[in-house]
């Protein structure tokens, strides 16, 4: 993975449209939908010590460590099986919070959900892993962790699949958004296929586009030769602005820590 730093001109473009917030807040009756046939897995920012559903709804589950694995069980009358379409209740005990999710069976495939950690705990955390690093560094820390898709439970990981018009050579795929709250870094993953007949050869430069992240500080791609129809992931490490909130629970963060 070869990797391009654009610092300077990060300090040139107009800052990005913020995203959502991902992952479900603690103490507040989230809905979600599941797979009602796949196996769902819920994913905790610390340890998970219960699990709490109704079998008499068609629940079934575990959890170990910070993983949680939910099913709809299924019944089978007249050689038919039908799943459940009933709404119910999941309460996880995740870092010593209580989730509440209201989860909808839906026919869609396996379902992660993800626990959103408390906003001063995650960002405590980010700062003390970034604190003594220069910016360039920070950066290059968020790529190699993109690359191996290994994040700390501090940061807010959201999937999803979204078509950026880039070029009519590439198909371009956001795959994947990582928020770093506190340190005002976020991580986007790409996926790039080929519309090409022939051999080609991606550039960092191609990337450097306001579609893509604003304001960009890094790029790197795992290959640069693409195969026709061939695809690879684009790692795009963008620089957002801290609102006030985020600030205030920054300068909560560093009190706490003697700073």
């Amino acid at each position: 993975m070869r990797l391009t730093l654009t610092v300077g001109c990060s300090l040139l473009l107009a800052a990005g449209q913020c995203l959502a917030e991902s992952g479900v807040p603690a103490e507040v009756p989230t809905l979600v939908e599941l797979s009602s046939r796949e196996i769902n897995r819920i994913v905790c920012p610390g340890p998970m010590t219960d699990l709490i559903f109704s079998e008499e709804k068609g629940l079934t589950g575990h959890f170990s460590g910070n993983n949680a694995f939910i099913k709809f069980t299924a019944e089978e009358a007249n050689g038919k099986r039908t799943y459940s379409q009933e709404p119910s209740e999941i309460y996880a005990i995740c870092n010593g919070a209580v989730y509440t999710l209201i989860a909808t069976p839906t026919e869609t495939s396996a379902v992660t959900v993800r626990l959103a950690a408390a906003k001063a705990e995650t960002v405590a955390e980010n700062l003390e892993r970034y604190r003594n690093l220069p910016l360039e560094k920070q950066a290059l820390q968020l790529l190699r962790e993109g690359y191996s898709g290994a994040y700390p439970g501090s940061y807010r990981v959201s999937d999803q699949k979204t078509d950026i018009p880039l070029c009519p050579d590439l198909q371009v795929s956001l795959r994947q958004t990582v928020e770093v709250d506190g340190v005002g870094l976020r991580l986007k993953s790409f996926q790039v296929t080929s519309r090409l007949s022939t051999e080609s050869e991606l550039a960092e430069k191609t990337f450097l586009d306001a579609r893509i992240g604003n304001p960009i500080l890094a790029v790197a791609l795992v290959e640069h030769r693409l195969q026709p129809g061939g695809s690879t992931r684009v790692l795009v490490v963008e620089r957002k602005e801290r609102d006030p909130g985020t600030m205030e629970t920054l300068d909560t963060a560093l009190s706490a820590g003697g700073e």
